[in-house]
């Protein structure tokens, strides 16, 4: 096996969503389900997810190219044959998303999403807590969604436990760090395999889809008004 070598895995931007987002989201079910800073912060960081999902979104389809979208979109088949490997200890080292790794991202991000956009329409119990664009629905619409924002919020939980647990099983059973790569941006590439070519998209880019992001929800949110 040839030298390992210090490969560059993820930019800058995925990894700044995934450590905000990851924190953010945390809060917002510990603010949501005790009460902590409710009041004070819940609003205002469910605006900062979004604006964060919006992102993301938007660095899906100008950004780095394991960072596209598309790339998570792996056939089911390829799922499977992934969680085989890792069940037989016997993974390959991927320059990006693992093909149930993929699955796990859309179905999180669809799920934060959820939770963030009806948080737009919705208020409290005792309506002393309101989104920016509570009001805009009928009174049975606001219900419904209401509804599902306390539903998502309990499902979401199950989700993130989930993931952490299979970051640990990846880590201690499979032998994959995937916390450092997205800590430090790299990974020392333990493979004869060749190293795939990825494409990073300029950091001002980045910046770029950030101010737009911002931009967008703050107009809604009323951050400017």
């Amino acid at each position: 096996m040839k030298e390992p070598e210090l490969v560059r895995i993820w930019d800058i931007w995925v990894r700044a969503f995934h450590w905000s987002l990851a924190i953010s989201v945390t809060f917002m079910l510990i603010s949501g389900a005790t009460g902590w800073l409710f009041f004070d912060w819940h609003r205002t960081i469910g605006e900062v997810v979004m604006m964060l999902v919006l992102f993301r979104l938007l660095w899906g389809i100008v950004g780095s190219d394991n960072a596209r979208l598309l790339v998570l979109l792996n056939h089911p088949r390829k799922v499977l044959k992934h969680l085989n490997d890792l069940f037989k200890r016997r993974l390959h080292v991927e320059r990006g998303h693992n093909a149930a790794g993929s699955w796990a991202v859309i179905l999180i991000m669809a799920m934060i999403a959820v939770q963030a956009g009806t948080g737009f329409f919705i208020a409290d119990e005792d309506e002393l807590l309101e989104g920016a664009l509570y009001g805009n629905l009928s009174g049975s619409v606001t219900d419904l969604l209401y509804r599902i924002h306390r539903t998502n919020a309990d499902l979401l939980q199950i989700v993130a436990i989930v993931h952490v647990v299979m970051v640990l099983v990846y880590m201690v059973y499979g032998r994959q760090n995937l916390i450092m790569p997205m800590v430090t941006g790299s990974m020392k590439w333990l493979s004869d395999k060749v190293v795939p070519q990825i494409f990073f998209q300029a950091n001002w880019v980045g910046v770029l889809a950030l101010v737009i992001s911002g931009a967008i929800v703050g107009y809604f949110a009323g951050w400017y008004g």
